[in-house]
């Protein structure tokens, strides 16, 4: 039995191999032809855009909602929707105001911009 096993495995090997060394060509893989630009701009997030509002939203709720309440009408610290500017707020989230502590180092930049148009849209 381990003869046929043996058999088997070279005949196995050998076709293997065999196949290795074929001349056939594959054929070639088209090129696009729409020429694809090596740099894009990404637009600025604005306060129309789903993903900001969604992800401004969530690190709201994760980072602000316990003390501010939700939608920002206040809770153990003061409300937000009260019309604050997205500069204002920008700044007060990454330098802190009161007991609120600065969340430069805790906040991506992108989580502090996507917050603090969150929270300027919060308008009553």
């Amino acid at each position: 039995m381990k003869k046929y096993l043996m058999i088997a495995l070279l005949v196995a090997t050998a076709a293997v191999v065999a196949g290795c060394g074929s001349t056939k060509t594959l054929a070639p893989t088209p090129t696009p032809t729409t020429p694809v630009p090596t740099t894009q701009s990404t637009p600025a997030p604005t306060s129309s855009s789903p993903t900001t509002t969604v992800k401004g939203k969530d690190v709201y709720d994760k980072s602000c909602a316990s003390c501010h309440g939700a939608e920002g009408a206040g809770a153990s610290a003061p409300t937000l929707n009260n019309g604050k500017t997205q500069s204002n707020v920008l700044n007060i989230v990454k330098k802190g105001k009161g007991s609120m502590p600065a969340y430069a180092g805790q906040l991506s930049d992108a989580e502090i911009q996507a917050v603090s148009q969150y929270v300027a849209d919060l308008k009553k």
